[in-house]
Formats: structure tokens, C-alpha cells, sequence
């Protein structure tokens, strides 16, 4: 197992650790960002793109990390598995983003069922993500 899908299996146990001591707010950030990590680890052994290939590309188009890995996963997804399972995983990630988004920069409070919610997506995410790579 690469260390970065180690830290996407620890930050999906630190969303729920932090859940349960009510810090909703930052339970969301870890949800998203297992995703994330899980993501990012996929691309050397599925789509022969190391890490230090993504920063290249990511510093040479001048674009984020974040959309990149999220554009190329999404292509593939689409164009590999098909366009139901390409439309959820377009659906849930943005939704998870946008409650990350929310949850780090935006002056509201963070429930219970916000932060629950995120990692019930950042679950169903990571579960397809091991599926299909």
C-alpha cells in the first residue's frame, strides 16, 4: 500500500474519530481529502503518471493539483467504466468538495448531518475508487 492511500484510509478514521467528539467542521476536511489521497494514488500503477509527473504537469499548465487529478479520474471513469458510474462519481465528488469548501472557508456552523453526510460520500467514493482500481 502506497503512503498516500494509507493517509486517505487515515484521514476517512480521523473524519469519524473527529465526529465523534462533535468537531464537525474539520471531520469534513479529513473526508474530503481521502478522497483525494486515494485519487492521487492511483495514478502511477493505473495510469502510469508518478508524482512527480503530476507536479509537472500541474506546474507547466499552471492549473490546480486538485483539478487535474479530478479532470483525468473523471475521463477515465468515463470513458473506462461508463457514464452512469462517470456521472455519480461527478456528483458526489463535487458534492464533497462543496462541503469542504463550506467547512474550511465559509462562516457557518458545521452540523452533525453536514459532517455525516460528507463521510457517507467520502465512504461510497473510496469504496468505488477500490473497485474500479
Amino acid at each position: 500500500m502506497s503512503k498516500l492511500r494509507e493517509k486517505s484510509k487515515f484521514n476517512l478514521d480521523a473524519a469519524e474519530v473527529l465526529i465523534k467528539e462533535h468537531l464537525y467542521a474539520p471531520s469534513v476536511h479529513c473526508s474530503y481529502y481521502s478522497c483525494f489521497q486515494h485519487i492521487k494514488s492511483i495514478f502511477p500503477d493505473f495510469f502510469g503518471i508518478s508524482f512527480e509527473q503530476i507536479d509537472s504537469i500541474v506546474s507547466s499548465n499552471k492549473c490546480s493539483e486538485h483539478s487535474y487529478l479530478f479532470h483525468h479520474i473523471s475521463q477515465q471513469i468515463y470513458t473506462k467504466i461508463g457514464r452512469i458510474e462517470y456521472s455519480n462519481f461527478k456528483r458526489n465528488f463535487g458534492g464533497l468538495k462543496e462541503f469542504r469548501t463550506k467547512s474550511d472557508y465559509k462562516d457557518i456552523e458545521v452540523t452533525s448531518e453536514l459532517s455525516n453526510k460528507a463521510l457517507s460520500i467520502a465512504k461510497d467514493i473510496n469504496g468505488f475508487l477500490s473497485e474500479q482500481f
